[in-house]
């Protein structure tokens, strides 16, 4: 009897508590990027503001008075879509995952064949996300109750998320081996 060991991946769907965990990684890297390039750009605003004012003999408003907080707030909504837009698209069309997701191993595929989104796939998929928050993040909690584990974004954009498991599989074969010499 022969022992060979084969490596190979195994695919299974992504649970609903997997990719909730992978959402969280990814909204902390992009809020966080958000947030550091937000202050960049308000800092950076605010000194020409204040050399401005300067040069007109004004005076100069404190950092945390130059700006209205509700515009503040809108800012960082345009900024983190300006960055989950690429973040998202490119991620799941070039690799198949984000950076929230791979140390997870969880990759987002085509429904039809397991292979590769297409890029207007993963256009759709994020921008579907829209509708998945709605109302009250209904879209993703059906993921829990599907069989495929798909959320609203991956019906809509015909898209598996699975979860790949690297294992070792044993095969025994059927003929005779002489035992080793003693």
């Amino acid at each position: 009897m022969a022992i060979h060991n084969k490596s190979q991946k195994l695919t299974n769907y992504a649970g609903f508590w997997l990719r909730l965990v992978a959402d969280i990684l990814d909204s902390l890297i992009l809020t966080g990027l958000s947030w550091i390039i937000q202050i960049g750009c308000l800092r950076f605003i605010h000194v020409f503001m204040a050399l401005y004012l300067k040069g007109k003999g004004q005076s100069i408003p404190a950092y945390e008075d130059t700006f209205n907080p509700f515009f503040v707030q809108v800012f960082n909504l345009g900024l983190y879509f300006c960055l989950a837009f690429p973040y998202f698209v490119c991620g799941h069309f070039k690799w198949g995952t984000t950076l929230g997701k791979k140390p997870l191993n969880i990759y987002v595929v085509n429904e039809s064949d397991l292979g590769s989104l297409k890029l207007n796939q993963s256009v759709i998929r994020f921008f579907s996300y829209g509708l998945s928050y709605l109302p009250f993040c209904a879209g993703f909690l059906m993921a829990a109750f599907q069989p495929r584990k798909q959320g609203l974004h991956d019906l809509i954009a015909k898209t598996l998320s699975v979860h790949k498991v690297e294992t070792t599989v044993v095969h025994v074969a059927d003929e005779e081996v002489e035992p080793p010499p003693v």
